[in-house]
Parts: structure tokens; C-alpha cells; sequence
């Protein structure tokens, strides 16, 4: 069977709008899961030293305020990360002496300030969401740049806390300040 020119153009324009920009933006994950999954899976490239005050047996993933991206994280819950269980808490500032990751988000603003002074050198790999964090002790910072996630690395500030971060990760970053 034959179509017509009509048909050939109706298919086409079909097949480009569901191939469009729109289209695909639309079956992107949201962002509060993506960042979730990529502040997760950054877990797999950092070393942390020998710290009594953090679990060997679990990853303790920990996180002050309940926004978005912690609400995905605690659906993460158990994830194995290094053959460990990744464990999820929501905490307050004193207790984040003990996790190995502290997810900060936008309304952990002042926090960050009275945090990072104390825990810098802990070996606790601070993670941000919001611009400006990397310059404020923020170790991992994830941004939209363009309608995707990006990172970036403050490798100074890790490595004063004892943390080893993978060359793999670092290629990877849309900035490493050093």
C-alpha cells in the first residue's frame, strides 16, 4: 500500500516532535530524583579514613532538612553501596559528626555556615544543591545547568577532611577547585 505525500508529511512531523526537546525533557526524571541518584551513586567513588565516630558496618547518608531530594533519598534506603548498606538519617547539626555524607539543601543555608567550620576536618563529605555552596565548605555541589545536573568538586576542602575522591568522578565534574 501506497501513502500519500500528506501521510508521508503527517507521519514525519509525528515522528519529529516525539524525537523533540519537549519530548524528551518531559520523560526526564525530575530533578529531585536525579539529584538523589547522582549524590548516591557519587558515594561509590569517595574514600573515607578510619573515623570512630562514623559506622564501618553501613554508609550513613545523612541529611538536615526534609526538601525534596532528601524525600528521594530516604527511598534509597539500603541501596548497597561498597558491599555496606546505605543507611539514610535525618539528623540534626550535632549528630552529623557521625555520618560519612551530609546531603545540605537550598534551606540549609545557615547551617552550612555554623557546620562546615567544625566537621571540616571530620572526614563528613558535604554535599550541596545550591549555587554558591562550593565556596562555602560544600565539598560536591550538584547544579541545573542548561536542563541538566552538573557537579562540582571542591578537592581542597575534601582532602583537608581526609576524603580520597576518584579520579573517575573528578573527569567527570563540570569544575575541580583545587
Amino acid at each position: 500500500m501506497l501513502m500519500s505525500v500528506g501521510s508521508i508529511r503527517r507521519v514525519l512531523l509525528v515522528l519529529l516532535l516525539a524525537w523533540s526537546p519537549l519530548a524528551q525533557a518531559q520523560r526526564q526524571a525530575p530533578e529531585p530524583e536525579l539529584k538523589a541518584a547522582i549524590l548516591v551513586n557519587m558515594l561509590l567513588f569517595v574514600d573515607w579514613p578510619n573515623q570512630t565516630s562514623q559506622p564501618s558496618d553501613r554508609v550513613a547518608l545523612c541529611y538536615l532538612d526534609a526538601g525534596p531530594v532528601a524525600q528521594v533519598l530516604d527511598l534509597l534506603n539500603g541501596k548497597i553501596i561498597k558491599g555496606r548498606p546505605l543507611q539514610v538519617l535525618h539528623v540534626n547539626a550535632a549528630a552529623a559528626a557521625g555520618c560519612h555524607a551530609l546531603y545540605l539543601s537550598p534551606n540549609d543555608a545557615t547551617a552550612l555556615t555554623r557546620m562546615v567550620p567544625g566537621l571540616s576536618n571530620r572526614g563528613v563529605l558535604f554535599v550541596g544543591d545550591s549555587p554558591g555552596y562550593l565556596q562555602r565548605g560544600v565539598m560536591l555541589n550538584l547544579e541545573v545547568e542548561n536542563g541538566r545536573i552538573v557537579f562540582d568538586i571542591d578537592l581542597r576542602s575534601a582532602r583537608q577532611a581526609g576524603l580520597v575522591m576518584s579520579s573517575k568522578v573528578l573527569r567527570l565534574a563540570r569544575r575541580v577547585m583545587e
